[in-house]
C-alpha cells in the first residue's frame, strides 16, 4: 500500500509548498508503510532531490503564481484534444501517466493535501477511464486556495466541487477533508455529506520560550499584503510608544521587490521603528524554524476577507513549535485559535498592540506552558482526525457503472462540446 502525496503547485523553492509536501509525506508512516511525494517537474532539481520528491506534473498556474522556469503546457496539447481547456487536457494526461508509470492500483492512495483545480480535475478525468475494481482511493484536502485557480469558469471552486460530488455519486473511492471547521461546514453542504477537519499534522518538536532577553514578536509570511503587512507599522508603533525601553522586538519579512515599489515610504517608516529586524521576502525553511524557536509570540494580522474560509500555515507552524499567536478576528483560523487556546483574537491594530503588551508581561514559563497545552490539544485532535479520515469507508454504495465500462455521466471533465461556463 503506497500513499502518493501530490502537489502540482509545488514548483518554487521558497514558500510553504515544499515544506508542506515534506510534512505530509512523512507524517503518516503509521498508516501507510510507503509514501512518495509527487511535485511539479519544474521544481529546481536540487530541491526535489534533497527531499526525495518525484518531479512529474507540468505547471498549470502561470496566470496565478508565475514560475519562469516552467514551460507552458498549453503549447504541448494536440489540436484534436477532447478537452476545451488545454490546461485540463495537460492535467489529465499527467494523471494518466502517473497512474501508468507508478503502477497505481486499488491498494494505493492518492492524497492531495492542498488540492488544486487542475490536479484534481485531471485525476478525476483519468480515473473515469480506469475500471472501478482497479481504482485507487483518493484523499482530497481542501484549503480554500488553488481549488479556485482556473480562468475558464465563473466559479471554478463550485465547478470542481460539483465534479467531486459527481465522482463520489458515480462510485469513485473519494474521501474529503478541509483545513478549517468553517470550510469543512461549507463543503459539507455542497457535498451533502460530512467533511472531516484536518489541519497540519505535527511538523516540529516543541521548544521552551526563551527565558530571558527581549520579548520577540515574529511575523512569518508577512511579505504579503493579505497577511497584514500594511497593519504592522500601526501595531508596532503603539507597542513602541508603550515600551520605550525596547524590551519587545519585532522580526518581519519585507515585501518582494516587485510589490514594494508603491510602498517605499511605508517600508521606510516600518524599518525605522526601533527594535525592528526586517528579513527578506524569501527565507529558507531552516531559517524560518530558527525564528520560530527564537520568538515568544507569533503575530498574524491577516485580512479577514481573504481568510474567511482559509487556514494559516504560519498559525499551524507556530502551534507545532509551541508558540502562542495573536490574530485578527474574522479569519477562519481565528476560531481554532480561540477553541484550542492557541493565543488571542483581537478586532484591530490597537487591540493587537495591547495583546502583544499583555503577553510580554506574562511570566515566560506560564506563557510557554499554555502554548504547550494548546499544542497538545491541537496536534492530538488533528492526528485523531486524520486517523478517522483514513479509515472512512469510501466503497461505492452501488455499482459504479451500468455495464462495467466508463462510469455513468462520462468523464468528470468538461469535454470540447461542453465548453467552459
Amino acid at each position: 500500500m503506497t500513499l502518493y502525496v501530490c502537489d502540482p503547485v509545488c514548483v518554487q523553492a521558497f514558500g510553504h509548498n515544499v515544506p508542506a509536501l515534506v510534512y505530509f509525506s512523512q507524517a503518516f508512516s503509521d498508516h501507510f508503510p510507503d509514501a512518495r511525494a509527487i511535485c511539479c517537474a519544474a521544481l529546481p532539481p536540487e530541491v526535489a532531490n534533497r527531499h526525495g520528491f518525484i518531479g512529474h506534473y507540468r505547471y498549470y498556474y502561470q496566470g496565478y503564481i508565475p514560475a519562469p522556469q516552467a514551460p507552458d503546457p498549453e503549447r504541448e496539447i494536440a489540436e484534436d484534444s477532447p478537452y476545451a481547456d488545454p490546461l485540463e487536457a495537460a492535467a489529465t494526461e499527467d494523471a494518466q501517466r502517473l497512474i501508468d508509470e507508478q503502477g497505481i492500483g486499488p491498494d494505493d492512495c492518492l492524497f492531495f493535501p492542498s488540492l488544486d483545480f487542475y490536479g484534481v480535475a485531471g485525476l478525476l478525468n483519468a480515473l473515469a477511464g480506469v475500471p472501478p475494481a482497479r481504482q485507487p482511493r483518493v484523499l482530497l484536502r481542501f484549503i480554500g486556495v488553488m481549488e479556485h485557480a482556473s480562468k475558464r469558469y465563473r466559479a471554478p471552486g463550485e465547478e470542481l466541487l460539483a465534479r467531486v460530488r459527481r465522482a463520489i455519486r458515480d462510485g469513485m473511492r473519494i474521501a474529503v477533508s478541509a483545513e478549517t471547521p468553517r470550510l469543512a461546514d461549507r463543503l459539507a453542504l455542497g457535498l451533502r455529506q460530512p467533511v472531516t477537519v484536518t489541519p497540519y499534522p505535527s511538523i516540529a518538536e516543541p521548544s521552551d520560550l526563551p527565558s530571558d532577553g527581549s520579548f520577540v514578536c515574529f511575523c512569518p509570511g508577512s511579505a504579503r499584503l493579505d497577511k497584514g503587512f500594511l497593519h504592522l507599522h500601526e501595531v508596532f508603533r503603539h507597542v513602541r510608544e508603550a515600551d520605550p525601553a525596547l524590551s519587545i522586538r519585532f522580526v518581519v519579512q519585507d515585501l518582494p521587490a516587485r510589490e514594494a515599489t508603491p510602498y517605499q515610504d511605508y517600508v521606510s517608516q516600518l524599518y525605522s521603528l526601533p527594535g525592528m529586524t526586517m528579513l527578506g521576502s524569501q527565507i529558507s525553511e531552516q531559517d524560518m524554524h530558527r525564528h520560530y524557536r527564537a520568538c515568544s509570540l507569533v503575530v498574524l494580522p491577516y485580512d479577514h476577507r481573504t481568510y474567511e474560509l482559509r487556514g494559516s500555515a504560519a498559525m499551524m507552524e507556530a502551534v507545532s513549535h509551541a508558540r502562542p499567536v495573536v490574530a485578527f478576528d474574522g479569519c477562519a483560523f481565528s476560531e481554532q485559535v480561540r477553541y484550542f487556546g492557541i493565543g488571542t483574537v483581537v478586532d484591530g491594530a490597537r487591540a493587537m498592540a495591547e495583546a502583544i503588551l499583555a503577553h510580554s508581561r506574562e511570566e515566560r514559563s506560564l506563557l510557554g506552558a499554555r502554548a504547550r497545552q494548546a499544542r497538545h490539544r491541537f496536534i492530538g485532535e488533528a492526528m485523531d482526525a486524520y486517523a478517522r479520515w483514513f479509515r472512512e469507508d469510501t466503497r461505492p454504495a452501488r455499482p459504479a457503472t451500468a455495464s462495467g465500462g466508463t462510469p455513468r455521466g462520462g468523464p468528470a471533465g468538461a469535454r470540447r462540446a461542453g465548453a467552459a461556463s
